[in-house]
């Protein structure tokens, strides 16, 4: 049984696949100092989501958007991760950014397969100006079409149904992790107040969140002996407001046409492959105008419950606050059709754009907002 086990719920979008990505490159250091952070037994490098990955073959349908063949795939993996996780003498770590989204008794599931004898839940967090806008994106690079307001109009939907709700809700799941001070509140019922930590993430350099990450874990000793990342390391970037709004319009189209999703998917990675080689690529996406108070709103009250929580917070709770003058300004024409141009040219290498339309496709049935949040 493990001494102590560090669970990392995330949240989505505040550096999990970063932290995720320095934890796999120094798990073999990590478990020279008693700190083990499982890995899977295949060999090659380690799939993205390798924990959460995991957690599926354990919850299943707890999660909207895991169906049971998923469900089944994944299940050996969780049994080989939670022995690791018993077996280790000292502190183990599990880093799963759905665990966010979990409700209470989800929760408890995991914390009692994991048997350890203490247990400290660490949350990374960011401002809902970067999570909303991030997100959406997220959906849009997965092969919605729909546009940024009629997003935060269902998120407003869920929200006005009240926390009560949410917190039973399988399909509101977004807001069981973007409100943090529930999310801490939430964790704490389960572990105690004193073992939940939330991090700031500063936006100012991934070095300074990997050390507040590794101080929330309890950690700061080990991490001063291991190599330390360089400020400007980064994992992947999402896409600009110019470029978003071009893989809108192209899903619309690919759907119209009759493309399935993974054909549409493969040409998608190509068109962002080439959108990241451009020098220029316009500002990020923002919360739409008209509903900035709305935000500025809820991320007040989140933080409201945050600070009352009790959950310790590493950095400054200031750090999370939604400031809508700090969003960029609006998008240019003339950035979205430099997009539009080098996603038409990436169209055209691909050979695919010579395919003739399907004979009448049926129109797919409108999606609900239930694929996960991820980076």
């Amino acid at each position: 049984m493990a001494q102590r086990l560090v669970l990392h719920i995330g949240v989505q979008k505040s550096g999990t696949t970063y932290l995720q990505r320095m934890l796999e490159e120094r798990a073999a250091a990590l478990e020279e100092l008693g700190v083990v952070y499982p890995l899977p037994d295949d060999q090659g490098p380690v799939r993205v989501n390798a924990h959460e990955a995991a957690t599926y073959g354990l919850l299943g349908g707890e999660y909207p958007w895991v169906g049971a063949r998923r469900a089944a795939a994944e299940e050996q993996w969780w049994i080989r991760l939670r022995d690791r996780v018993r077996a280790c003498p000292g502190t183990a770590v599990v880093s799963a950014e759905a665990l966010s989204v979990l409700r209470s008794d989800a929760g408890q599931r995991v914390i009692d397969e994991l048997e350890a004898d203490e247990v400290r839940v660490v949350v990374t967090a960011r401002s809902l100006g970067r999570l909303l806008p991030s997100s959406w994106q997220q959906h849009v690079r997965n092969g919605r079409s729909a546009g940024f307001p009629r997003f935060i109009e269902s998120l407003a939907g869920q929200r006005a149904r009240g926390w009560e709700e949410i917190e039973k809700e399988l399909d509101a799941h977004m807001w069981r992790a973007f409100g943090f001070g529930r999310l801490a509140e939430r964790w704490a019922s389960l572990v105690g107040a004193d073992d939940v930590a939330v991090v700031c993430n500063p936006g100012s350099g991934s070095g300074s969140l990997w050390r507040r990450f590794m101080e929330a874990c309890g950690l700061s000793e080990e991490a001063e002996r291991l190599p330390a990342p360089s400020e400007g390391t980064t994992v992947h970037g999402g896409v600009t407001g110019p470029e978003v709004e071009v893989l809108r319009a192209l899903n619309a189209n690919l759907s119209a046409r009759g493309w399935t999703h993974e054909e549409g998917a493969l040409l998608r990675d190509r068109i962002v492959e080439a959108f990241r080689e451009r020098e220029e690529r316009g500002p990020r996406p923002a919360v739409p105008p008209r509903f900035r108070e709305q935000v500025a709103q809820w991320s007040a009250e989140d933080l409201d419950d945050l600070r009352a929580c009790g959950a310790r917070i590493v950095g400054s709770p200031e750090e999370l606050a939604y400031v809508p003058e700090d969003d960029p300004a609006p998008l240019r024409a003339a950035d979205i059709a430099e997009a539009s141009g080098l996603a038409s040219v990436v169209c055209a290498e691909s050979g695919r754009w010579t395919r003739p339309p399907r004979e009448d496709p049926e129109p797919r049935p409108r999606r609900r907002w239930r694929t996960p949040f991820t980076r």
